[in-house]
């Protein structure tokens, strides 16, 4: 309605006789709307880690394939043919020069005596482009995983710039991502941004990175309008019939969204293979779910982790009014923590009006400082006297902060150790229901954000540290 109404206001000021006696659209047509809406579905926390952890296993497995095909193609001669056939690094090294550094096309193959049949024992020429460039499918787990860290809204974020990588002005090691989300009919854009650590090694910045680097050789085959952009493409089987007048561009929306959808089965099948032949260390299978769910998902985790306070996600969504804000937040456990919220101030309004003949005692006036495998807890109880709802179970709350030091790595790596000592001498059923998902949070969750050059200083830390008292 935001695009007919300038259309429809300015039509009836040239011809008032127009729509008869119409004198303004009223700014909410429906008023009623909300009172018969349904909940919205949100994703759990859980939910976007099984996400993410299916994003990164093929992150890695992409960023690995490109620098293997751009090693073999930094070589100044081919690498020899096999005894048998041609061999895949000598057709990477050739394929890279017919192509100018990108997949070649049909014809540019034929002109330099490549056949496309020699391509189906290594995923064709769609699956073979991945040595070189980005593809629509590589470039899935890349923008999921930016979807979910930037809780972005999901068409900006698909026209995100290359230039979206500002430097922090106060603390080094935190980076700005930037993006341009269109408002009031996309004729003004606000400036969105959100800060990371460069230093964890799946951070946002560190995915960024990646893509400019894997899209950099497509930069001279993109068209003037796309040449800014981040999410870049290699288009197989290009041509002016398709409507296409490059070999390069930004993703198109509904290719991107095709392509979530093959991805989210491609993995649940990968997932099934692996739970098939390690039952003893299963994988969660994905949900199924869309770009247009994150951005309310992470804003109601924020909400959740937060015990309530509108603020978190409103920083985290770029809103200007927690209003705004409020429209996102969606759930069971959100509305548990309203309801809980609405009970407490009830009960602080009768207090005020019938105050109790006892005072209560004071809390918190001592209160200390909990720490567990390596991380810190400065409120366990609040202001009123209430218990953190997660005290016990840290390694599993969505608010846990972790510095990455030496000391505290070393404190996670005599975690994992002690843990994994007990699973030898506890009931394997007991462990797994009560040890294992500390353990996993640790490994899958803590560790891989440490940069390796601490690793040594934290063993030797580790080494020294008193023994953690016995579990059972």
């Amino acid at each position: 309605m935001s695009l007919l109404r300038p259309l429809i206001e300015r039509t009836a000021h040239d011809n008032p006789d127009i729509f008869g006696d119409l004198v303004t659209i009223p700014a909410y047509l429906f008023p009623d709307a909300h009172k018969h809406r349904q909940p919205k579905r949100r994703l759990s926390s859980q939910d976007m880690k099984v996400i993410l952890a299916a994003c990164y296993r093929e992150i890695d497995e992409v960023w690995e394939t490109f620098q293997y095909g751009q090693a073999i193609a930094a070589g100044a001669e081919p690498p020899p043919p096999i005894l048998r056939g041609i061999g895949k690094d000598r057709l990477i090294w050739l394929h890279h020069r017919a192509g100018g550094g990108i997949a070649p096309t049909v014809e540019q193959m034929g002109a330099h005596g490549l056949k496309k049949s020699t391509l189906h024992l290594y995923g064709r020429q769609r699956g073979f482009a991945r040595h070189f460039h980005l593809v629509t499918e590589t470039l899935v787990p890349f923008y999921i995983a930016l979807a979910i860290q930037t809780a972005a809204n999901p068409d900006p974020l698909r026209l995100i710039r290359r230039d979206c990588l500002v430097p922090h002005p106060l603390e080094e090691e935190r980076v700005f991502v930037e993006w341009l989300k269109p408002k009031t009919g996309g004729r003004i854009q606000r400036m969105q941004r959100r800060s990371f650590d460069r230093r964890r090694s799946r951070s946002a910045p560190r995915l960024v990175e990646m893509l400019l680097e894997m899209t950099a050789p497509l930069l001279p085959h993109v068209g003037e309008q796309d040449r800014d952009r981040l999410f870049l493409i290699r288009r197989m089987g290009s041509s002016p019939a398709r409507g296409h007048r490059h070999l390069a561009g930004v993703i198109a929306w509904d290719a991107l969204k095709n392509a979530i959808e093959r991805f989210i089965v491609q993995s649940n099948e990968r997932i099934a293979a692996w739970n098939a032949a390690h039952p003893e260390r299963p994988w969660h299978e994905v949900p199924d779910f869309s770009a247009g769910l994150f951005r309310g998902s992470v804003a109601t985790a924020h909400y959740e982790a937060s015990d309530g306070d509108i603020l978190a996600p409103k920083a985290v969504l770029n809103h200007a009014s927690v209003a705004t804000t409020s429209a996102y937040i969606e759930g069971p456990a959100a509305a548990r923590i309203e309801r809980d919220t609405i009970v407490r101030l009830q009960e602080l309004m009768l207090a005020w009006v019938a105050p109790e003949s006892e005072a209560v005692s004071a809390v918190g006036e001592d209160r200390g400082v909990t720490a567990l495998f390596g991380n810190g807890c400065l409120s366990p109880v609040s202001d009123t006297g209430r218990v953190c709802s997660k005290l016990g179970g840290c390694l599993a709350c969505p608010g846990l902060v972790v510095p990455l030091d030496a000391e505290h790595l070393a404190r996670i790596l005599q975690a994992c150790a002690h843990l994994e000592t007990a699973r030898e001498r506890i009931d394997p059923a007991r462990w797994g229901r009560f040890y294992a998902p500390s353990l996993r949070a640790l490994k899958d969750d803590l560790l891989p954000d440490f940069p390796e050059a601490l690793l040594p200083e934290a063993r030797r830390i580790a080494a020294n540290l008193p023994p953690l008292p016995e579990l059972e």
